[in-house]
Parts: structure tokens; C-alpha cells; sequence
């Protein structure tokens, strides 16, 4: 019975490291979170060499498109990182959906995470400012 456990687990982790694609998963998670009026991104990675940098795309309800929204330069392996998405209250209504991805840039070919969709609330007050800045844009 051990010996199956320990396989299930390894085929398991197998799976997490090496997608079907046949190259390695450098991404030991993403997850994205409302944080107050913002958005709160989260990720670890497994592996970071040849990465150049990572870039941050979102999409919402009203685009089909994901945008760049920020880059980040790579710490090296087994690094955790944060980004707080600061401008999504910007043209947000309540209950409005993100998507999220993470695009490992490599020297030779990119690599995309996961999608991760949120529901962003935002409060009034921000949403105000929000709406009074995107005038003079």
C-alpha cells in the first residue's frame, strides 16, 4: 500500500513539473486576491533559468485581450514575489471580473501561468477618484 501512496504522489508531482507540454513548470503557484480597493498577486517559482523577466497581464469583462500591465526582473530559483495591481479600481464597477496571467520571458521561448479570474469590489470613495482621474487621461 506504501509503494502505491509514494507513486501516486510522485506521478502527481510529476504532472505539476513537467505539463504535457514537455518543458519544465517554473511556477511553484500563482494566486491573485482583492486586497482593500486593489489586487494582490502572488507566485513562487520552481525554477528561474534563462527567464529574463516576468510580465504581468490582466484582462477584465470588457476586453478580450490581455494587457501588460507591469515587468519584473528575476530573483533566481525558488523566489517568491508580490505585486499589488493598483490600477484596476480605476474603470471598475462592483462584482467586475479579472483575469490574471504571468508570462516568464525566456531567452529562447516564454512561458505563460495559469489564469487566475477574480471579482474585484471597490468602494465608492475609490471608485469616485477613479472615474474623476480617468477624465484626464
Amino acid at each position: 500500500m506504501k509503494i502505491v501512496r509514494y507513486s501516486l504522489a510522485i506521478v502527481v508531482l510529476l504532472c505539476i513539473a513537467f505539463p504535457a507540454t514537455g518543458t519544465q513548470s517554473i511556477f511553484s503557484y500563482v494566486k491573485a486576491s482583492p486586497y482593500g480597493d486593489e489586487v494582490l498577486l502572488q507566485w513562487e517559482t520552481m525554477e528561474e533559468t534563462g527567464i529574463r523577466s516576468f510580465e504581468i497581464e490582466r484582462k477584465s469583462d470588457e476586453t478580450i485581450d490581455y494587457r501588460m500591465i507591469a515587468r519584473i526582473d528575476p530573483k533566481g530559483r525558488h523566489s517568491a514575489y508580490n505585486y499589488i495591481d493598483n490600477g484596476a479600481f480605476y474603470k471598475t464597477e462592483s462584482g467586475k471580473h479579472f483575469t490574471y496571467r504571468l508570462k516568464a520571458v525566456g531567452a529562447s521561448t516564454d512561458q505563460f501561468s495559469p489564469a487566475i479570474t477574480i471579482t474585484h469590489e471597490v468602494s465608492g470613495v475609490r471608485k469616485s477618484w477613479g472615474m474623476i482621474k480617468e477624465l484626464f487621461r
